[in-house]
């Protein structure tokens, strides 16, 4: 009996360690030790005429991957200054290189500060020699005094830093951004920010004398559109990242590891760990998202729990919330008709397609041309739910997309026939109002009311 009560109090205070989120690290990060591997050794070799693009769709991890980098930069000494972009911080190259200012003065602090672990002692000898050099204040009058473009100012600023490393005992820089997809040119405006950071970069990656520079960006897919479309990219400037789905293994080891402290008093079955892992596809965010709401099923069904009875009804319902509504939420109703035409098509055996395509598998039924289906697959792009791949094709840029759209438009019609009016039967008058003269209850329809 005490055994037994020892257990239901220990299941009280069990932590469910998966965190589904934007940027919450995982408990264990599987599938992602190759790139690891390549951007240590890059640090290592104590230059660097290579930079990282880190690309991936929505959910696949991409802000955690750069966590990961960023701790690998400090076992390796490199200080790491970044940010996530905005489109109002990367509209112009000056608002770029304020953010660019900001992030570097905001890192040094750290550095001199101690936030970084150092020891007391080297805190102390590293504040001595530091002075005040690494402040915004500084840092922004150099660049204001530098003569030349925004380019050749945010050189100058760099290029001084080589002092502030040494002090500091570091091997050197990385400049990582993460929602790169926000930094492009805009000739239209003759404002260049993309191709300042990246002539930037390059040009103090040529130098001799001066601290050594690493950037990397990361984004969803057309990162690298606008990448390829500035001045001064080649593609041996980047070494690219694709982060795709886990493997079969690979996901199973990251369902698997953060189970393992919990059973006991967790009993979880191969069968059900092997469902669980099936429903994830693979894919980051819902290996956190599905491995939650097992964790919460299991405490909520005593520890235990049967593969029929995962997963819970409603978990689709949280996951759209989560991860799809924000989107849809901002469309209209013709580009919602849309989507579930392109959802429900089954255009090639793709996961990509045209817009030629969609109207060859009878969009033109539904009144959209080919001019009009091109239209509508800009405005999606704009509002995130697509992105315009490396081949001028179409992709969805949350995972599971095609499911979420059929079943948005499925609950649509089931609601709208639940309220379709019965012609051949007329309602009946009096206290039985609400029940139809077949014997089925129905709410009350508007047209009553005429």
């Amino acid at each position: 009996m005490k055994k037994c009560k020892a257990m239901t109090d220990r299941r009280k205070l069990l932590e469910n360690p998966y965190r589904p989120g934007a940027g919450y690290r995982p408990p264990h990060l599987a599938g992602r030790s190759v790139q690891q591997d390549h951007f240590r050794r890059l640090l290592r070799q104590g230059f660097s005429t290579e930079n990282i693009l880190v690309t991936g769709l929505r959910g696949m991890g991409k802000t955690v991957f750069l966590d990961s980098l960023r701790q690998i930069s400090r076992e390796e000494r490199w200080l790491w200054v970044g940010n996530d972009l905005s489109e109002s911080s990367s509209l112009s190259e000056e608002r770029l290189t304020l953010r660019i200012l900001t992030d570097i003065a905001q890192a040094f602090s750290e550095v001199f500060g101690g936030a970084h672990g150092e020891s007391n002692a080297d805190r102390k000898e590293q504040q001595e020699h530091a002075d005040n050099s690494y402040t915004f204040e500084v840092l922004r009058a150099i660049y204001e005094r530098s003569p030349g473009l925004p380019s050749d100012k945010l050189k100058a600023v760099l290029s001084k830093l080589g002092s502030l490393v040494t002090k500091a005992r570091l091997a050197g820089i990385v400049f990582a951004y993460d929602e790169a997809q926000c930094l492009s040119d805009h000739a239209d405006s003759k404002e260049f920010p993309m191709s300042m950071l990246i002539e930037t970069i390059a040009s103090l990656q040529r130098r001799d004398g001066i601290a050594p520079y690493v950037l990397v960006l990361s984004g969803l897919p057309q990162v690298f559109d606008a990448l390829t479309e500035t001045r001064a990219y080649t593609e041996r400037m980047f070494h690219v990242m694709n982060l795709e789905r886990l493997s079969r293994e690979e996901t199973l080891a990251a369902i698997t590891t953060p189970l393992k402290p919990l059973m006991p008093p967790l009993v979880v079955s191969k069968e059900l760990i092997t469902k669980a892992a099936d429903l994830t596809g693979g894919y980051p965010y819902l290996i956190q998202f599905i491995g939650k709401e097992l964790i919460d099923q299991l405490l909520e069904n005593g520890g235990v729990l049967s593969a029929q009875n995962f997963p819970a009804p409603e978990m689709l319902d949280r996951l759209d919330a989560g991860l799809f509504a924000s989107r849809w939420n901002r469309t209209s109703d013709r580009q919602r008709t849309f989507l579930q035409f392109i959802a429900t098509a089954h255009l090639r055996d793709s996961a990509d397609f045209s817009a030629h395509e969609i109207v060859q598998a009878g969009a033109e039924a539904q009144g959209f041309t080919n001019a009009q289906a091109n239209q509508m697959l800009q405005g999606l792009c704009d509002r995130g739910l697509l992105y315009r791949t490396r081949h001028g094709r179409y992709a969805f840029t949350v995972p599971m997309s095609e499911i979420m759209i059929q079943r948005r438009m499925r609950r649509v019609q089931d609601v709208e026939e639940s309220w379709a009016v019965v012609t051949d039967v007329k309602p009946v008058v009096g206290a039985d109002a609400n029940i139809q003269a077949n014997g089925q209850r129905r709410s009350r329809g508007w047209s009553w009311f005429k």
